[in-house]
């Protein structure tokens, strides 16, 4: 038989030693990684600038170049003022082209036909209001007049479309 009062069963496993071992090679790795990818992102980010070596001029040089640019300075101001010269003659010589008074003639026949076929159409209205049984025959003929004013307003705008080199035209934008 079993004794009952028999000692209890002592063998309890002794308590474990933590090991500091893996938690700390953890942090180690953990702590690398981060410094080298830091590290790289720096390196990326913001790449040493290239140093220019520093040029050792005296001062005889820096005054050659100074004076050659200012010579270079003075020649392109002749160039300029030689260029706006010419842009003036140029403009008056466009001003005076046979295209563009051609041009603007033109536009001003257009101009007197619309006002005559406008007092055209206010005739032949009066005329059938005073002439009876006229009715048809005035609507006809405003068809008429309406298509003719029409095709002159649309000969008026490409007439102002047309490029002549009209430098009143050209310098406002």
């Amino acid at each position: 038989m079993a004794n009952p009062q028999a000692a209890p069963d002592t063998t309890e496993a002794p308590p474990k030693k933590r090991s500091w071992a893996i938690p700390v090679a953890f942090t180690l790795c953990l702590f690398l990684s981060i410094s080298a990818s830091s590290g790289i992102a720096y390196l990326v980010l913001f790449p040493e600038p290239i140093q220019a070596p520093l040029v050792n001029q005296n001062d005889e040089q820096q005054d050659v170049l100074i004076s050659q640019l200012e010579q270079n300075l003075a020649q392109m101001q002749q160039q300029l003022n030689t260029l706006e010269q010419q842009g003036e003659v140029l403009s008056t010589y466009l001003r005076h082209s046979s295209a563009n008074s051609l041009k603007h003639i033109m536009i001003d026949q257009e101009v007197n036909i619309q006002a005559y076929l406008k007092v055209m159409k206010s005739a032949i209205d009066d005329l059938a209001k005073i002439t009876p049984r006229t009715r048809k025959w005035n609507e006809e003929y405003q068809i008429q007049l309406d298509l003719a004013l029409k095709g002159s307003l649309e000969r008026e705008d490409l007439l102002k479309l047309l490029k002549t080199g009209d430098p009143a035209k050209a310098s406002s934008p």
